[in-house]
């Protein structure tokens, strides 16, 4: 049983690990030199809307199966992003 509470947060770890740097990547990559409340505050808020988006899906499943319809698709929620962010989004 140890084992297997184990693995799971070690996946967990390793899960928000991969994705602080897939953020840090998207920064070097974009040449942006944010500061680091910057992107505490862009990972807190990303791992908020995976958080929600994930409720929002499990909803819509449930409600889905309740009313015995084909589930519908859910939007990622976009709570805020830097206009840091918003320039170099909108060059591409």
């Amino acid at each position: 049983m140890f084992e297997v509470v184990a693995a799971i947060i070690e996946a967990i770890v390793a899960f928000i690990a991969s994705l602080i740097e897939a953020i840090a990547s998207v920064f070097i990559a974009g040449g942006e030199a944010l500061s680091i409340g910057e992107i505490l505050a862009i990972l807190l808020v990303f791992i908020f809307e995976i958080i929600l988006w994930l409720f929002l899906w499990l909803k819509e499943f449930i409600i889905s199966l309740i009313k015995w319809r084909r589930p519908r698709k859910v939007k990622k929620p976009v709570i805020w992003r830097p206009a840091k962010l918003k320039k170099t989004q909108n060059t591409q």
